[in-house]
């Protein structure tokens, strides 16, 4: 178990701290669960009065409690927790059981995990762990510090960039959904583009992103996508966007720098959301529109969160108005009824 005091950890954090520096730290836990050899992090000071942890990662004094004084508690926080929970990497070297095509490169300090494929061509850079059962195809590129959870496909010719994080299940450049009715059947267009993933970028569980059909589908350098999100053919998704979990972008979508895309999001084809643009759970973003930068948006079809947000008020008021109108109703006919 990792044993560090205060003071260490202050000093690795490059922060000021208060209190007693000699409190030795054994873990991390959220603040009002904390125990006293556990450092914890507090977004104000009525968080941190009420935690008993040991140490409180906090932007100002908190009442005599020992505090290391950070600007921004909540990221400093996530550095600390992998301090005290490093990732394990596996041994260098090929598994026994992997299979390594003739014409593939693997830097020494890589690891082949068992039952993993890789494909002719290949190349996978230093310091990359490939999980058991990951299959990857030909003239696939992966670079320095890459992690591939178990079971992760990629298929040929994809270019993955530096300290990529793919988790189990991912699909990686498989066909775009492209067909065209010639007579009574649908013809597959063929899907000979490539799939580019920037560096620092994570890819959830069971994720997909397909292949250009002609072309480039790209994500940029730290973007985030999470559980089951699917990523059409030609779509172009900028830097530091992040995705929550079930959402699908149509073929040819493109996003801009730090977008936020909530979660069962649907976009269709040749949408464009702009840098910086935040799109609420669960909306609707129909085909070749555009959201603009600035206001939320929310519901379907998407529109800005305040527009949306009077239209659930007078959508509330609808049974009221259904029985102010047969009110009415029976009121003038009652006294249609009343005329000679």
């Amino acid at each position: 178990m990792m044993a560090i005091t205060v003071r260490e950890l202050a000093a690795w954090l490059d922060a000021p701290f208060t209190g007693d520096g000699g409190c030795v730290l054994r873990g991390v836990a959220a603040a009002d669960a904390a125990r006293g050899d556990e450092v914890a992090f507090a977004g104000n000071a009525k968080v941190a009065l009420a935690s008993a942890a040991g140490c409180l990662l906090a932007s100002e004094e908190c009442g005599g409690r020992t505090v290391i004084r950070v600007a921004d508690p909540r990221a400093a926080f996530a550095r600390v927790i992998a301090r005290f929970h490093p990732v394990r990497m596996p041994p260098a070297g090929v598994h026994p059981t992997a299979v390594v095509e003739e014409g593939a490169s693997i830097d020494p300090t890589a690891s082949i995990g068992p039952h993993a494929s890789v494909g002719r061509g290949t190349r996978i850079g230093a310091r990359c762990a490939v999980g058991a059962g990951c299959v990857i195809g030909c003239d696939v590129t992966l670079g320095e510090d890459c992690h591939l959870h178990p079971r992760v496909t990629i298929y040929d010719g994809a270019r993955i960039g530096a300290r990529a994080i793919l988790h189990s299940g991912c699909i990686l450049g498989a066909d775009g959904f492209g067909f065209a009715m010639t007579g009574e059947r649908w013809e597959k267009f063929p899907q000979v583009g490539r799939l580019e993933l920037g560096d620092d970028v994570e890819i959830g569980a069971n994720s997909c992103v397909d292949r250009a059909a002609l072309g480039v589908t790209r994500i940029g350098d730290g973007t985030k996508l999470d559980n089951m999100v699917h990523v059409g053919h030609n779509c172009v998704i900028g830097r530091h966007v992040v995705v929550a979990a079930q959402t699908g972008f149509s073929g040819g979508v493109t996003i801009g720098d730090y977008a936020i895309v909530g979660g069962q999001v649907g976009v269709g084809d040749k949408a464009r959301i702009e840098s910086r643009a935040v799109v609420g759970s669960g909306a609707g973003i129909l085909t070749s529109k555009i959201v603009r930068a600035g206001e939320p948006v929310w519901g379907t079809p998407a529109r800005p969160l305040r527009e949306y947000l009077r239209m659930l008020a007078a959508s509330a008021k609808t049974p009221e108005l259904r029985a102010q109108m047969k009110e009415l109703a029976a009121r003038v006919d009652a006294l249609e009824k009343s005329l000679p």
